[in-house]
């Protein structure tokens, strides 16, 4: 739930959890109140492609985010796959949607730009097993799966590295304190929100990254390093945002 957090607080307007009847009582608990829920009212606990059909047939999103806190199930595996054939809105796939592309690498081969992939290392390397690529350090790895996959690459770690068609790009925001639980939820969230507003998927992730990098250092400021967590960031998104508009409309303003 970190995600539509993050995704509220990027500006979006409005954000839908979709998740199982079998989690959806405790989704309502703690979502945002500003946040809707769906569940596919099959009483399952997991999604499976029937579950996806009806989230597919019953909403409009501008954009989605696919795979924190969705599980390992078989059923699951074959829902992606119907997923990424039919919806057509720009999607960030992250935590456990990651671990079923590796699963099928088959699907790897056919995401497209309008995919955006959020892996941290360990994500990174399964991706590379699932792939066979002979890379080993970051940033070759993302330029690699860029390159067979076509979507977005946003290797997470120090200095989070962005790869898209117009190049390869190092983050200069965040700290280590951001090595958090969620933390990587947050920037999901983030980038799906900016996807939402319109942002093509190659600058929505750069955007995202940043963002959620200085979020992290405004937080860590109040909080300090060692304390912080993935709440921290969200919370402190507004101000981030803020302060980026600022300067955005400083830039027009200069002759």
């Amino acid at each position: 739930l970190l995600a539509v957090h993050a995704a509220i607080r990027g500006g979006c307007g409005r954000a839908t959890v979709a998740i199982p009847d079998g989690c959806a009582a405790a989704a309502e608990e703690q979502k945002p109140l500003e946040a809707m829920c769906w569940s596919p009212g099959d009483g399952n606990s997991h999604w499976n492609q029937s579950a996806i059909e009806k989230l597919l047939t019953t909403t409009r999103p501008s954009s989605w985010v696919f795979g924190c806190g969705i599980g390992r199930e078989a059923q699951t595996t074959a829902a992606l796959r119907r997923f990424l054939t039919t919806t057509t809105a720009p999607t960030v796939i992250d935590a456990d949607g990651l671990w079923h592309l590796c699963q099928h690498p088959d699907l790897l081969r056919q995401l497209g730009p309008d995919t955006v992939l959020t892996p941290h290392g360990g994500e990174l390397d399964r991706l590379r097993q699932a792939l066979d690529l002979e890379a080993t350090s970051r940033e070759d790895l993302a330029v690699d799966l860029h390159r067979i996959t076509g979507a977005v690459v946003v290797a997470k770690g120090a200095g989070t590295i962005t790869t898209g068609s117009s190049g390869t790009y190092r983050n200069d925001t965040g700290n280590p304190g951001m090595a958090t639980a969620g933390s990587g939820d947050v920037l999901a969230g983030l980038i799906g929100s900016l996807l939402a507003r319109g942002d093509p998927p190659e600058v929505a992730a750069r955007r995202g990254v940043w963002l959620h990098g200085r979020a992290g250092d405004v937080a860590a400021q109040e909080h300090g390093e060692e304390s912080l967590i993935a709440g921290d960031i969200v919370a402190a998104l507004g101000k981030t945002l803020l302060e980026h508009c600022q300067s955005l409309d400083r830039e027009q303003q200069e002759p």
